[in-house]
């Protein structure tokens, strides 16, 4: 009976000791998380199509499946809160003033860069990418 009720407290001693434990290893945790956040930037990225695909006859079924994948990459950054929007003019193909635009955020210009040049559409040169700092100054996208 006596070893029970000391084991007892033993399990009470080590129950207060671990609680305090616990909360400091909560605090740390969340006031690493707070300091690792960056401040993602706003870019806008322009997306126009290269040379040969402003005219329709010099589109395929690889060219069009390339722009699926593009887009389908613009959904998923979206979904990811990558992008806040993204489209394109309506314009024709054959139009100088047609193009793409994507507002979007990033940690730096150079995070800016890679992720427009990444598009599968941009690799595969059916678009060229230009990327600028941008603010959005009226209004907002959510």
């Amino acid at each position: 009976m006596i070893g029970s009720i000391c084991m007892k407290r033993i399990s009470k001693a080590k129950n207060e000791a671990f609680f305090p434990f616990l909360a400091i290893c909560f605090s740390i945790q969340v006031h690493a998380q707070d300091s690792s956040r960056v401040q993602l930037k706003t870019y806008l990225g322009v997306l126009t199509l290269t040379g040969t695909y402003k005219n329709d006859a010099n589109w395929g079924k690889s060219e069009q499946g390339i722009v699926g994948e593009h887009f389908q990459r613009l959904v998923r950054m979206q979904q990811e809160g990558r992008i806040m929007m993204a489209g394109r003019t309506q314009l024709e193909s054959n139009n100088p003033a047609m193009m793409g635009l994507v507002i979007f955020y990033a940690k730096d210009d150079n995070e800016a860069f890679r992720l427009m040049m990444e598009d599968p559409a941009v690799k595969k040169k059916i678009m060229l990418a230009k990327v600028y700092p941008y603010v959005i100054a009226v209004g907002s996208c959510k």
